[in-house]
């Protein structure tokens, strides 16, 4: 019941969804047809790479989105119900912050993220919601694009796709989704391996290996059989936590050493290495120790990039192409002041007093804003441009010949 009211809340339950019998596969540039899963093995659970894309997602989601205006030389901030929707809670079920780390989720889990963009009759934005399918496929019907969405096991829901926000990372050779999960798969397959040998020489090294000799002459099959199986019942699979056996003078009990062999540092710190630089980070960033170049490095090569692509697909997805005429826009900002060091807080407090607002400033360090603040504190070594011929005729006597600084009364 759950899955269903969830289905019908995002799509209605209007079940008049084009038939496939009138619609045909798309068919892409490299001649493929295009179907698409986002569940390409079970690495979502590997350990390492859930802390690399938490790392992202959770960093990305603090992106602030904007709905602006520029036009006419007008620029406008607006804060109506679209700036709501995407600024506070996207949909009923989730507020911004969960929302934004689900899309940044998915684009690095998947290198696909879609973002369903839902819609009242006169066409209104009333909710996004990112779509948790199992597989997509492409089709063409009356020119358009649209994209046939697997649900579970049984739902299927026929999409346009102008009416889905399509986020992509590693473009893949037809150019319209995003590259394939494969390489990851296969560093993952090896980390796999090293990792399970690592266990099985661990339990190799705690377990009792040997060889039990009789004394006694000529023992048949069944009784030496009998023999083994009572030392493994006392001294194995017996709840003994002592550590100590005992065998009477009869049995003797040789070890075997054995010395498993795993995978060495350097072997280990490649894979590490390789799922690192498949997201782009490192481990500072991961467990939150990063310096300010390193964090300047990490918005600037993996943030800003999504920021970018989420402002031009959001932009392009939402607005119609009038309002897009018009200046409308959806932006992603996000204040990379706010993880810089104290002293380049305070040089920029010191400098940049001309370019900033008060209120702008206040932000920097984490201050609240003022009533009065949207305004720029100019010093007098800056002057206007507009009014520097009149500065500089306040410098001149009645004649029109420049006074003498030197001169006294």
């Amino acid at each position: 019941m759950q899955i269903r009211s969830l289905f019908s809340k995002m799509f209605g339950n209007d079940e008049n969804v084009i038939p496939p019998q009138k619609s045909s596969e798309f068919v892409l540039l490299d001649g493929n047809k295009a179907v698409f899963t986002k569940y390409n093995g079970d690495f979502k659970n590997d350990a390492d790479i859930r802390a690399c894309v938490d790392a992202i997602a959770r960093n990305g989601a603090k992106m602030h989105p904007k709905h602006i205006r520029n036009f006419a030389d007008k620029f406008e901030n607006l804060t109506g119900n679209l700036y709501n929707l995407l600024a506070k809670r996207p949909n009923e079920l989730q507020n911004a912050f969960q929302f934004y780390y689900q899309v940044i989720s998915n684009l690095e889990l998947y290198n696909n993220s879609f973002v369903y963009i839902q819609r009242d009759k006169d066409l209104k934005v009333t909710g996004l919601y990112p779509l948790d399918f199992s597989e997509g496929r492409l089709y063409e019907y009356q020119n358009k694009i649209w994209i046939k969405f697997k649900f579970g096991r049984s739902k299927e829901r026929f999409v346009p796709y102008d009416s889905c926000i399509h986020l992509t990372r590693f473009t893949s050779d037809n150019g319209l989704l995003g590259g394939s999960t494969e390489p990851i798969i296969k560093t993952l397959s090896i980390k796999h391996v090293l990792d399970e040998g690592i266990v099985n020489a661990i339990k190799t090294t705690q377990s009792i290996r040997g060889v039990l000799k009789s004394t006694k002459a000529m023992l048949k099959p069944d009784d030496v059989k009998k023999m083994r199986d009572q030392f493994v019942k006392d001294f194995i699979d017996s709840s003994n936590k002592s550590g100590i056996g005992g065998l009477d003078a009869t049995t003797e009990f040789s070890p075997v050493k054995i010395e498993p062999t795993t995978a060495n540092e350097s072997q280990i710190k490649s894979i590490d290495s390789k799922i690192l630089s498949y997201f782009g980070i490192n481990d500072n960033i991961i467990q939150s120790k990063y310096s300010e170049d390193e964090w300047n490095a990490f918005y600037e090569s993996v943030l800003e990039p999504i920021g970018l692509q989420m402002s031009l697909e959001f932009t392009n997805k939402i607005f119609t192409p009038t309002e897009k005429h018009f200046g409308n826009q959806i932006v992603f900002e996000s204040n990379r002041l706010q993880y810089v060091s104290n002293n380049t807080k305070i040089n920029l407090l010191r400098y940049a007093n001309n370019i900033m607002t008060v209120n702008e400033l206040r932000e920097v360090f984490n201050l609240a804003p003022r009533e009065d603040g949207d305004v720029i504190m100019q010093d007098l070594n800056h002057i206007d441009s507009t009014i520097a011929n009149d500065y500089q005729l306040d410098n001149t006597n009645e004649n029109g010949d420049e006074e003498d600084e030197g001169k006294g009364n």
